[in-house]
């Protein structure tokens, strides 16, 4: 769910006859089928979230609106600030998890309205836990399977995104690419279940030495990529420190001699994903022969 961040507009959504706040009667058949229809017919995760919050808020006093699964924590609402606050843990009829969600309320939940929010919930689940599986199946594609890390599909993905959203908000951005030294060298003399474990540790450390924000993708082979945003001038060189520390530090990779080169560049406008790529990668090489005549 990368990336995963909306806000509910209300441009679109069709307008559903709850009662608001005095009396109660359930919601309708129509009007569940309208709501049905509406989750289910939206793309991603995302779109599921935005569409049920716009629902959401316009028949209940929501001001601010989060979803929260797998320690990650997604704002789908912000209409201000409320003076009131709810979490509900969202439950199959299996009683699994399928995370929770937190309001914040510009009054407080009568009886009527809080049964409404249940009987909302309940429509949520089924949609809610079908994307979440084809959420889970995205990342599997995404990511590379020995390592952990991002594949290269997702890198090249993740790239141009990156790059679109600095020429709309520029923050900053950093490619870093890492390339073992001597891999060869290890598959010959230690086999290649020994070349594995060596690249799943380094993917390892290099996933321990970067922020949350940041992204660690194996490229192939033993080539990695570190792609950091927001960014300025000096955040590759703070990593290259702790990288080239812990690297020294850790105990099994320091005993095989495993020694590594990289090469950054941070982008600048109107650089594209393929320039920015290469440029590293000359970078990387140019080191990389520095290190071989040293």
């Amino acid at each position: 769910m990368e990336g995963l961040s909306v806000v509910a507009t209300y441009d679109h959504a069709p307008d559903l006859h709850f009662a608001r706040v005095s009396g109660f009667s359930p919601i309708s058949s129509s009007d569940k089928l309208a709501l049905l229809e509406t989750l289910m017919t939206q793309e991603k995760l995302a779109d599921l979230l935005q569409s049920f919050a716009t629902w959401t808020s316009q028949h209940l006093p929501v001001c601010r609106m989060a979803y929260i699964w797998m320690e990650q924590r997604f704002e789908i609402l912000n209409l201000g600030r409320g003076a009131y606050k709810q979490h509900f843990s969202l439950l199959d009829p299996k009683m699994q998890l399928l995370g929770q969600v937190d309001y914040e309320l510009t009054g407080k939940l009568n009886p009527h309205q809080h049964r409404l929010l249940q009987q909302l919930h309940q429509l949520l689940i089924n949609p809610l836990r079908l994307f979440l599986k084809m959420e889970e199946m995205d990342q599997q594609c995404r990511m590379d399977h020995l390592t952990g890390v991002g594949n290269r599909a997702h890198f090249d993905e993740a790239m141009q995104l990156s790059i679109e959203q600095n020429n709309r908000q520029p923050n900053g951005l950093t490619l870093m690419l890492v390339d073992l030294d001597n891999f060869k060298q290890i598959n010959d003399t230690h086999g290649h279940p020994t070349g594995d474990r060596v690249l799943k540790m380094f993917a390892e450390l290099l996933t321990d030495v970067v922020r949350g924000t940041d992204m660690v993708f194996r490229l192939g082979g033993d080539e990695f990529a570190l792609m950091f945003q927001p960014a300025d001038e000096f955040t590759a060189l703070r990593v290259m420190v702790r990288l080239q520390k812990r690297l020294a530090q850790h105990p099994e990779l320091k005993q095989l001699n495993v020694g590594c080169s990289l090469g950054y560049i941070n982008w600048t406008s109107g650089m594209s994903a393929k320039e920015l790529y290469h440029q590293a990668d000359e970078q990387l090489y140019h080191n990389k022969n520095l290190r071989r005549d040293a």
